[in-house]
């Protein structure tokens, strides 16, 4: 079966309008995500360790650091870009409670979500927008008018709103540009 391929067309900026996006990690793809989210008009909010380098990275890059909690709380849809092994760990202590109905929780890796790491509270949907190259790259590519190729998944049950959404935030970041290919989080994973 060929898989669906969307572009720029099939994707809508307008599903992020008024919302706000909160980037949990300013690393390899939290930067790119949060500089290209902003370069499309979406609102960003970053949270990163005040005492990593990447906080300094975050400020000079013209974001004002929030504590993940708080992230969280300001945020209609949470990406967390944070590295796999503590995810989980994070997830259940910092960001889990702070959730409301109609959030919506997104990755850009679904290992934590497949091996049950991550499961959200009742409300909430996951959504998995995974570029298929490393931060700097999906940065560089947007700054030139191109875009880094993307996977994109929703959870069992979740609304079709939610994959719009996850268009429109593929499209911000500039993979619609490359084109993205709709999944699921365990082929992700697991290939």
């Amino acid at each position: 079966m060929a898989a669906t391929i969307y572009y720029d067309k099939d994707a809508d900026l307008a599903a992020l309008k008024g919302k706000t996006v909160a980037i949990l990690g300013y690393g390899s793809q939290g930067h790119a995500h949060a500089q290209n989210l902003r370069d499309s008009g979406v609102r960003v909010i970053v949270s990163e360790r005040p005492d990593s380098p990447n906080y300094a990275l975050a400020v000079s890059h013209g974001f004002e650091p929030l504590p993940i909690e708080e992230a969280t709380k300001k945020a209609d849809i949470v990406t967390i870009l944070l590295p796999d092994e503590i995810q989980g760990d994070i997830y259940r202590n910092q960001i889990h409670d702070r959730l409301s109905p109609g959030n919506i929780l997104l990755c850009s890796h679904g290992f934590n979500v497949h091996f049950g790491q991550i499961e959200p509270p009742e409300g909430v949907d996951l959504l998995l927008v995974a570029p298929k190259g490393p931060g700097h790259l999906v940065r560089s590519e947007f700054v030139g008018s191109g875009g880094v190729p993307c996977l994109i998944a929703t959870s069992d049950g979740a609304q079709e709103e939610t994959f719009k959404i996850g268009l429109a935030y593929a499209k911000a970041i500039g993979g619609t540009r490359a084109g993205v290919i709709r999944t699921t989080f365990a082929e992700e994973t697991e290939t």
